[in-house]
Protein backbone atom coordinates (compact mmCIF):
# COMPACT_ATOMS: atom_id res chain seq x y z
CA UNK A 1 0.00 0.00 0.00
CA UNK A 2 1.37 3.28 -0.84
CA UNK A 3 0.88 5.53 2.15
CA UNK A 4 0.85 9.50 1.49
CA UNK A 5 4.37 11.56 1.86
CA UNK A 6 3.02 14.90 1.39
CA UNK A 7 2.24 15.64 5.11
CA UNK A 8 5.76 14.58 6.52
CA UNK A 9 7.59 16.27 3.12
CA UNK A 10 5.69 19.84 4.45
CA UNK A 11 6.76 19.54 8.07
CA UNK A 12 10.13 18.65 7.02
CA UNK A 13 10.73 21.51 5.09
CA UNK A 14 8.56 23.71 7.71
CA UNK A 15 11.48 22.86 10.16
CA UNK A 16 14.02 23.48 7.45
CA UNK A 17 13.02 26.71 6.98
CA UNK A 18 12.29 27.56 10.95
CA UNK A 19 16.19 26.90 11.36
CA UNK A 20 17.29 28.83 8.25
CA UNK A 21 15.53 32.03 8.82
CA UNK A 22 17.28 34.49 9.44
CA UNK A 23 17.35 37.26 12.10
CA UNK A 24 14.69 39.83 11.48
CA UNK A 25 15.87 43.90 10.42
CA UNK A 26 14.43 46.28 11.94
CA UNK A 27 14.23 49.82 11.33
CA UNK A 28 14.66 52.94 13.85
CA UNK A 29 13.35 56.23 13.56
CA UNK A 30 14.20 59.37 15.18
CA UNK A 31 11.37 61.42 16.68
CA UNK A 32 10.80 65.42 17.58
CA UNK A 33 10.39 67.12 20.65
CA UNK A 34 6.45 65.96 22.01
CA UNK A 35 3.92 69.07 22.01
CA UNK A 36 3.48 68.74 25.72
CA UNK A 37 6.83 68.34 26.55
CA UNK A 38 7.77 72.19 25.67
CA UNK A 39 7.51 74.96 28.16
CA UNK A 40 6.21 78.47 27.18
CA UNK A 41 8.88 80.51 26.20
CA UNK A 42 9.27 84.38 23.74
CA UNK A 43 8.42 83.37 20.45
CA UNK A 44 10.72 84.12 17.08
CA UNK A 45 8.41 84.30 14.64
CA UNK A 46 10.07 86.70 12.34
CA UNK A 47 13.12 83.72 12.16
CA UNK A 48 13.11 82.32 8.98
CA UNK A 49 15.80 79.48 8.76
CA UNK A 50 17.16 76.98 6.87
CA UNK A 51 18.60 73.61 8.30
CA UNK A 52 21.65 72.22 6.60
CA UNK A 53 22.41 68.81 5.99
CA UNK A 54 23.75 67.59 8.56
CA UNK A 55 27.67 66.36 8.49
CA UNK A 56 28.42 62.93 9.92
CA UNK A 57 31.76 61.44 10.40
CA UNK A 58 32.53 58.28 8.27
CA UNK A 59 31.84 56.21 10.93
CA UNK A 60 28.30 57.23 11.86
CA UNK A 61 27.09 56.98 8.52
CA UNK A 62 25.91 53.74 8.01
CA UNK A 63 22.57 51.99 7.84
CA UNK A 64 23.13 50.32 11.23
CA UNK A 65 22.93 51.49 14.60
CA UNK A 66 27.00 52.43 15.97
CA UNK A 67 27.19 51.27 19.25
CA UNK A 68 30.27 51.53 21.69
CA UNK A 69 32.22 48.70 23.00
CA UNK A 70 34.90 50.52 24.92
CA UNK A 71 36.96 53.25 24.61
CA UNK A 72 37.54 54.61 20.84
CA UNK A 73 36.03 51.19 19.66
CA UNK A 74 32.79 50.88 18.09
CA UNK A 75 30.06 48.21 16.71
CA UNK A 76 27.45 47.80 14.36
CA UNK A 77 24.14 46.63 15.40
CA UNK A 78 23.62 44.33 12.21
CA UNK A 79 20.15 43.96 12.76
CA UNK A 80 18.83 47.53 13.99
CA UNK A 81 19.07 50.07 10.96
CA UNK A 82 18.25 53.61 10.53
CA UNK A 83 15.01 53.72 8.65
CA UNK A 84 15.56 56.82 6.57
CA UNK A 85 19.52 57.44 7.28
CA UNK A 86 20.73 58.57 10.43
CA UNK A 87 21.80 62.28 8.83
CA UNK A 88 18.27 62.41 6.98
CA UNK A 89 16.77 61.69 10.02
CA UNK A 90 18.73 64.64 12.33
CA UNK A 91 18.34 67.05 9.40
CA UNK A 92 14.45 66.46 9.87
CA UNK A 93 14.40 66.52 13.75
CA UNK A 94 16.24 69.35 14.19
CA UNK A 95 13.45 71.29 11.50
CA UNK A 96 10.81 70.40 13.59
CA UNK A 97 11.88 70.76 16.67
CA UNK A 98 13.19 74.32 16.20
CA UNK A 99 9.82 75.05 14.84
CA UNK A 100 8.18 74.67 18.22
CA UNK A 101 10.92 75.86 19.64
CA UNK A 102 11.13 78.86 18.24
CA UNK A 103 7.57 79.64 17.03
CA UNK A 104 8.23 80.14 13.71
CA UNK A 105 6.64 78.71 10.85
CA UNK A 106 9.89 79.87 8.10
CA UNK A 107 11.70 76.89 9.97
CA UNK A 108 12.91 74.25 6.81
CA UNK A 109 15.01 72.14 5.71
CA UNK A 110 17.94 72.66 2.60
CA UNK A 111 17.11 73.51 -0.48
CA UNK A 112 13.93 75.18 0.30
CA UNK A 113 15.31 78.19 2.20
CA UNK A 114 14.58 80.31 -1.15
CA UNK A 115 10.53 79.45 -0.55
CA UNK A 116 10.76 81.53 2.93
CA UNK A 117 13.02 84.07 2.41
CA UNK A 118 15.41 82.61 4.60
CA UNK A 119 17.87 85.30 6.32
CA UNK A 120 19.51 82.70 8.49
CA UNK A 121 21.50 79.09 7.71
CA UNK A 122 22.22 76.53 10.48
CA UNK A 123 25.13 74.08 9.87
CA UNK A 124 25.99 71.00 12.31
CA UNK A 125 29.16 68.95 12.12
CA UNK A 126 28.67 65.83 14.40
CA UNK A 127 32.16 64.79 15.39
CA UNK A 128 30.92 61.48 17.35
CA UNK A 129 27.58 60.44 18.51
CA UNK A 130 27.44 57.41 20.43
CA UNK A 131 27.00 55.17 23.66
CA UNK A 132 25.89 52.09 24.21
CA UNK A 133 22.71 50.24 25.65
CA UNK A 134 22.88 50.88 29.61
CA UNK A 135 25.40 52.80 29.40
CA UNK A 136 26.03 56.65 28.48
CA UNK A 137 25.41 58.60 24.72
CA UNK A 138 27.77 61.32 23.74
CA UNK A 139 27.26 63.92 21.28
CA UNK A 140 30.20 66.28 20.13
CA UNK A 141 28.90 68.64 17.71
CA UNK A 142 29.94 72.51 16.06
CA UNK A 143 26.95 74.80 15.04
CA UNK A 144 26.77 77.21 13.40
CA UNK A 145 24.31 80.50 11.99
CA UNK A 146 24.88 81.99 9.15
CA UNK A 147 23.49 84.48 6.48
CA UNK A 148 22.33 82.33 3.42
CA UNK A 149 25.05 83.39 1.30
CA UNK A 150 28.00 82.78 3.05
CA UNK A 151 29.87 85.22 4.78
CA UNK A 152 30.82 85.55 8.90
CA UNK A 153 29.47 83.16 11.09
CA UNK A 154 26.65 85.02 13.59
CA UNK A 155 27.09 82.22 16.03
CA UNK A 156 29.64 79.29 16.34
CA UNK A 157 29.99 76.90 19.05
CA UNK A 158 31.15 73.67 19.88
CA UNK A 159 28.89 71.62 22.21
CA UNK A 160 29.32 68.08 24.07
CA UNK A 161 26.00 66.78 25.45
CA UNK A 162 25.64 63.41 27.09
CA UNK A 163 22.43 61.55 28.04
CA UNK A 164 22.05 58.46 29.92
CA UNK A 165 20.79 55.12 27.60
CA UNK A 166 17.94 54.05 30.45
CA UNK A 167 17.59 50.64 29.01
CA UNK A 168 19.30 46.94 27.95
CA UNK A 169 18.08 47.22 24.62
CA UNK A 170 18.50 49.03 20.97
CA UNK A 171 15.19 50.95 21.38
CA UNK A 172 16.83 52.30 24.50
CA UNK A 173 19.31 53.67 22.53
CA UNK A 174 17.42 55.00 20.01
CA UNK A 175 15.23 57.12 22.89
CA UNK A 176 18.29 58.46 23.90
CA UNK A 177 19.55 59.78 20.52
CA UNK A 178 16.22 61.24 20.81
CA UNK A 179 16.69 63.21 23.72
CA UNK A 180 19.95 64.34 23.14
CA UNK A 181 19.01 65.85 20.26
CA UNK A 182 16.48 67.79 22.02
CA UNK A 183 19.04 69.01 24.04
CA UNK A 184 21.07 70.35 21.06
CA UNK A 185 17.71 72.00 19.89
CA UNK A 186 17.14 73.76 23.01
CA UNK A 187 20.85 74.74 23.13
CA UNK A 188 20.45 76.48 18.84
CA UNK A 189 17.14 77.66 19.97
CA UNK A 190 19.02 79.61 23.03
CA UNK A 191 21.72 80.96 20.75
CA UNK A 192 19.41 82.54 18.27
CA UNK A 193 17.74 84.34 20.67
CA UNK A 194 20.79 86.15 21.48
CA UNK A 195 21.28 87.51 17.87
CA UNK A 196 20.20 91.11 17.45
CA UNK A 197 17.18 91.72 16.06
CA UNK A 198 18.46 92.84 12.48
CA UNK A 199 20.28 89.48 12.42
CA UNK A 200 16.56 87.66 13.01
Amino acid sequence: MIRPVLPFLTLVLAAGMGCSRPNLEIFHTLGPIPLDATKPAPTLTSIALEVMPVRLPETLQKPQLVVEIGPGALSLMETHRWGNGLDQDLQRVLVENLALLTGSNSVVAYPYGERVKATQRLEVNVHRLDGRPGGTLTLQATWMVAPPQGGQALLLRRTTLQRPVQGPDAQALVDAHNLIIEDLSREIATGLRTLPPAAK
